[in-house]
């Protein structure tokens, strides 16, 4: 059979990757489509009408409707392909997903990778063979089923190693590969839609591979892709433990000595009680120049809240540890939780201030399918939405507009694809390396500048939001003129400050491109590359331990937008559309996948032509656009310099032209 795998593929998607390399192993044949945004749509879609089966990597609901319509596409231009779907969300929210998506025909719950096999091996005989593989639903008729659930697999040494196949990617020059030394976590927060998954199958829920098995995949990548960094996804590298961290460590250590291992980084997560300075120390011995510290809130009420078992003064020491060991470490709050308060918005304030000095961000806990924090939403009566997307209200009116006021203010500085967040987390990634690597003092002198203007970042950040949290406190809310006022002004404020921070910025990006690799690494690749290229390696490292995690649960995709608040009356009049028909020559309706691009923020949307190729997008802002239209066995067409002023409804019809015809 031949499977195509889609998914995010930021930095080596291991989940997709782990699947490929079992269905390979089986002696199937996989083709990996990286499904990063609604641009991607054609690129699977064409991948998928030669495939048998196509599987989705619905991980993160934040994309869920993305993927709904990328299967949507697919069904419309290959309606024989079987649509499966995985992942944390898919696996929580399988029924529904079932009983109102008929574009998804099988979702894999929990870990997939012997589940497709069966799947795979199936498909001549799929319906009497459904239901005999464990661990899967689907669709009977109008019913949704579900088979056994299939048990965890507790030696994660029997599965091969990950598909590598792609680019290799480079964090400041040096060549960086993924790797997970364990699955599952020791916790139990509500939040956590790992922990819930974890839930999903009978057997232990946190499991570890052997050392051995881990150096061994380590020195694959050593020798044959030239890897130097290694980034861990464990959600605990570390177990609550010091005399068994520090046997594992040692274990390792000796395993990769004994492989010829030299002068390799290593970057980890781990809980803030298991952040012990013996344990940080050993793990600097070996390489490790980062460390994401699961702290999540700054006070007891939040992390009660959340269910996170751990205390403040734990978080403060694991910091204290890692700032005296030399070690990077980053963290990013709750702030906005289901029970915070003004009080808590300031301690958590406070904490951010003072170690301002580290890479952080905020956000709000929001709550996912399945999850125990979903649940008590639910229960209470706060949670709207769906399936596809839930959020709720603080139950204080103070914090709750805090929180309204700060996701309106606060999206392109740390939530948006470039913000101004990911770019200091990024840098700080960046200087964390060339300490590691990097020797010349031109080079070395760009690490004190990065700090420097990372905590101009972080305070000035801090000191924004605790202006939002104070003028929510102060006046008598949205439909008071103060508030509007003060509002308005401190959106400028904000916007200006950030301008100003991106600029300051510049000067770092123009030092990045005297970087040259030490010998260690230039047999890999000793170019320096273009300033675009570097910029692309800062993002990568904040993909590589900030972007995925900056929703406070480990295992993230590149941290959405938070929803906004509800659209006033006069905004939704405000809003426009575009409509059209995509037609081939004779002026017959063509199947396409259309993109919609705003040209001035660079937002896109995707969506697919009906039978007679009518497409509409609703809810467009106003601004400038363009169409792109692209379909099987025709050239793609764009349209530009379409403009939209408010309440407009305009048309883009678009003729597409036969590859023939070339």
């Amino acid at each position: 059979m031949r499977i195509v795998l889609a998914g995010p593929d930021y930095e080596e998607n291991l989940s997709v990757r782990y699947l490929s390399s079992s269905l390979l192993a089986a002696g199937h044949e996989t083709v990996l489509a990286a499904f990063n945004s609604p641009a991607d749509t054609m690129a699977v879609v064409e991948a998928a009408q030669r495939a048998d089966i196509a599987g989705l990597s619905l991980c993160f609901q934040s994309r869920a409707q993305e993927f709904l319509r990328l299967a949507q596409a697919i069904k419309s231009f290959a309606p024989k392909t079987l649509v499966v779907a995985g992942g944390h969300y898919a696996s929580c929210a399988a029924e529904p997903l079932l009983a109102h998506h008929p574009e998804i025909d099988i979702v894999v719950v929990h870990e997939g990778e012997a589940a497709l096999v069966e799947i795979a091996d199936a498909v001549p005989h799929l319906q009497e063979r459904l239901p005999q593989i464990p661990g899967i639903a689907y669709r009977d008729a109008l019913r949704v089923r579900f088979t056994q659930p299939r048990g965890m697999l507790d030696d994660l040494d029997a599965l091969p190693f990950p598909d590598r196949r792609g680019p290799l990617h480079t964090i400041a020059g040096v060549p960086t590969s993924y790797l997970m030394g364990s699955r599952g976590c020791y916790g139990n927060c509500a939040y956590c839609c790992i922990t819930t998954l974890h839930r999903m199958a009978p057997g232990k829920r946190f499991r570890q591979r052997r050392v051995e098995r881990i150096a061994d995949e380590m020195a694959l990548l050593y020798r044959e892709r030239g890897t130097r960094q290694f980034v861990f996804h464990d959600d605990n590298f570390l177990v609550p433990s010091v005399a068994a961290n520090l046997s594992r460590i040692g274990a390792l250590e000796k395993a990769l000595t004994k492989r010829g291992l030299e002068e390799i980084a290593l970057v980890i997560k781990c809980r803030p009680a298991d952040a012990n300075y013996q344990v940080l120390q050993r793990l600097k011995g070996l390489g490790l120049v980062r460390v994401f510290l699961g702290i999540e809130s700054a006070t007891a009420q939040g992390l009660s809240t959340l269910e996170r078992k751990q205390t403040v003064g734990a978080s403060e020491r694991a910091l204290e540890v890692c700032a005296e060991l030399g070690i990077s470490a980053q963290f990013t709050l709750m702030v906005f939780h289901p029970a915070a308060t003004p009080e808590t918005l300031r301690s958590d304030i406070a904490f951010m201030r003072r170690f301002s000095g580290n890479p952080l961000n905020f956000c709000r806990a929001e709550i996912y399918a399945g999850t125990p924090l979903e649940e008590r939403m639910i229960e209470l009566g706060r949670a709207r939405g769906n399936y596809l997307s839930r959020v709720y209200g603080m139950a204080d009116p103070v914090t709750d507009l805090a929180c309204n006021l700060s996701l309106e203010l606060f999206g392109a500085r740390c939530w948006g694809d470039g913000s101004l967040m990911q770019s200091a987390i990024g840098l700080d990634h960046v200087a964390a390396i060339a300490k590691r690597f990097y020797r010349r003092p031109e080079e070395l002198a760009l690490c004190p500048r990065i700090a420097s203007w990372r905590q101009s970042v972080n305070l000035d950040t801090v000191a924004r939001l605790e202006e939002a949290v104070e003028l929510a406190a102060s006046t008598g809310g949205r439909t008071s003129p103060a508030f509007e006022r003060a509002a308005l002004g401190l959106r400028e404020r904000e916007a200006a400050a950030r301008r100003k921070l991106f600029a300051a910025a510049s000067g770092i990006e123009e030092g990045l491109r005297t970087l040259r690799f030490t010998p260690n690494v230039s047999q890999v690749n000793s170019s320096s590359g273009t300033r675009r290229r570097l910029a692309r390696q800062a993002a990568a490292a904040a993909l590589a331990v900030g972007i995925h995690v900056t929703t406070g649960c480990y295992e993230r995709a590149p941290a959405p937008l938070p929803p906004p608040p509800p659209i006033s009356t006069e905004a939704q009049t405000n809003l426009c559309s575009l409509a059209g028909t995509v037609t081939d020559a004779q002026g017959t309706g063509v199947h396409a996948v259309v993109t919609i691009t705003n040209l001035d923020t660079g937002l896109t949307r995707a969506v697919t032509t009906d039978n007679a190729g009518r497409y509409v997008e609703h809810d467009l802002s106003s601004g400038r656009y363009s169409v792109k239209a692209e379909a099987t066995a025709f050239k793609a067409a764009v349209l530009a310099g379409i403009a939209l002023k408010a309440g407009d409804h305009e048309r883009a019809d678009i003729h597409l032209v036969r590859r023939e015809s070339e």
